[in-house]
């Protein structure tokens, strides 16, 4: 991992950056450099950064410039990024000299989005945070950074995560991993949460426009959750996941985590599709849709909602009042609450995908890393290889790694693996939508990302959308999951509620210690 030091002076000799201590004391009262062109980067939105960049009110090299300069100044403590690329810069500038020639690529031209670091580039390492595969450079794109590519994006860079998408050992805490060290959450410099940790912490702090996550389960949803973001973890299949470190096929997905709703609506219908090189993806094309489009007008009046009271009951107090307020708001807006207990014996059947990722993990790992990138400088090719490797550097898999040791020790049968998922996602899909039938819901709310097992075992959609602060410090989500395919109807409920309370808070508010240098 690089330096923080010499990260900054990178950055500082790329883009004429003046470079502050991270050790200045105080407390400045505002963000100084959130001002782009009158916009603030903390507020704006993917539609107010491509109206400028289109009117020619700022270009997609002082965007990038401001970005970066954000990221240096501010990421120290947090440690939310891996690794910038290196072509970021001219991409802008050939985006500006097409945009001066009338060439318009595609809805997000110019805007620069990170990724999570499990996700392949083709123009810097994908490592998946692994000391054993830093400085793997994938042979091309995934397929949804081809597509942002397409419609314009700008690839700011790499997130750190949890290791393996947290799949290295259950005493490693969320957000740590060998090559990239320690994710922190911005608003409380403690838990970032889920393995897209880095991507929920650089979203949070305006580090690009927005960022991408993976899920297997919970991982878009819970760091979205505790980072104050809208996550959309899709549909299975919606999003191909060619290109994507796996952890567990039968159940991974990609998708995006974004500061408001319209912004999440306009990443997902620019990388949403069929892909042939994911079998998973083959009805995509047949239920994607402009999610932009769809969310126009939103509203919840009417709109049937499912809720748990035993769920609710078991929250702390903090996070009930946020809760509370939460389903008072959908009732203000229109909605109809309907309490059901149709899921609540559901958990622990959804937990079962756990059981079924160390096959589904040794069999995908071993295919992605003997068909989608050369041999790492570490030298190894396979999950038995990458245990080897770690044994011999304890300092940095600090935390253990029993998980791969057990991942390693199952037969990694890809046939097997699929087989099993499938069942589980018919169970838990029929469960689902039985629940939903009964009592004629369009969709289940829940705290925060509580039931994002349950969805993501069953490979549907779920939402998750800011609530408030608990204890005024620590953001709380509201989740609205339904069927397989639903994403523009919970994006609608999303956009309305959102609409309607306006309850993110930005850490820079919240904690503006970590403001240093203004």
């Amino acid at each position: 991992m690089r330096s923080r030091a010499l990260l900054g002076l990178a950055l500082a000799a790329t883009v004429g950056l003046t470079v502050p201590s991270f050790g200045a004391t105080g407390s400045p009262s505002s963000d100084c450099r959130a001002a782009v062109a009158g916009l603030d980067l903390e507020t704006a939105s993917i539609a107010d950064l491509t109206q400028a960049l289109a009117t020619h009110r700022t270009t997609s090299v002082a965007l990038v410039k401001a970005y970066l300069a954000r990221i240096h100044a501010y990421d120290g403590p947090t440690n939310s990024i891996r690794e910038l690329s290196p072509t970021a810069l001219a991409w802008a500038a050939r985006l500006d000299k097409e945009r001066a020639a009338g060439i318009v690529r595609g809805p997000l031209l110019g805007v620069p989005v990170l990724l999570k670091d499990n996700i392949d580039t083709a123009d810097q390492p994908t490592t998946a945070g692994s000391i054993a595969l830093a400085g793997m450079r994938p042979y091309q794109d995934a397929t949804l950074v081809a597509k942002l590519r397409a419609a314009g994006a700008i690839v700011l860079g790499k997130t750190n995560l949890s290791e393996f998408a947290n799949w290295v050992d259950l005493s490693m805490p969320n957000g740590y991993s060998s090559l990239g060290g320690q994710v922190r959450n911005a608003y409380t410099l403690g838990d970032p949460s889920g393995s897209s940790s880095g991507s929920g912490v650089a979203g949070s702090m305006a580090f690009a426009a927005a960022a991408f996550g993976s899920e297997t389960s919970g991982s878009i949803l819970s760091p979205s959750d505790v980072n104050g973001l809208v996550g959309v973890k899709p549909t299975r299949g919606l999003i191909s996941r060619e290109g994507v470190i796996p952890l567990a096929e039968g159940f991974d997905t990609a998708g995006p985590m974004a500061r408001s709703v319209p912004d999440a609506a306009a990443l997902l219908t620019a990388v949403a599709g069929t892909d042939p090189a994911d079998p998973a993806s083959q009805q995509a094309n047949l239920h994607r849709t402009d999610y932009s489009k769809a969310i126009r007008g939103a509203s919840l009046k009417g709109v049937r909602l499912g809720y748990s009271e035993s769920e609710r009951s078991s929250l702390s107090a903090a996070k009930l009042r946020v809760y509370d307020r939460a389903l008072a708001d959908l009732k203000r807006l229109g909605a109809v609450l309907v309490a059901t207990d149709k899921l609540d014996d559901t958990g622990n059947v959804g937990i079962t995908e756990l059981g079924l990722i160390p096959n589904d993990f040794k069999a995908n790992l071993d295919h992605y890393l003997a068909t989608e990138a050369p041999t790492p400088k570490s030298g190894v090719r396979s999950l038995a290889d990458i245990v080897l490797y770690n044994r011999q550097h304890p300092d940095k898999v600090k935390y253990g790694q029993s998980l791969l040791i057990a991942s390693a020790a199952q037969p990694g049968s890809r046939e097997a693996a699929s087989g099993s998922s499938l069942a589980l996602r018919t169970t838990m899909g029929a469960a689902i939508d039985a629940a939903l039938q009964a009592d004629s819901l369009a969709a289940i709310v829940a705290p925060g990302a509580d039931y994002a097992n349950i969805g993501a075992s069953a490979g549907y959609p779920t939402v998750i959308v800011p609530a408030g602060l608990v204890n005024d410090t620590s953001p709380q989500g509201l989740s609205f999951m339904g069927t397989a395919w639903s994403e523009a109807k919970l994006l609608r409920y999303a956009a309305a509620y959102e609409a309607g309370t306006h309850r993110r808070v930005p850490p820079t508010v919240v904690n503006p210690k970590i403001l240093k240098g203004c």
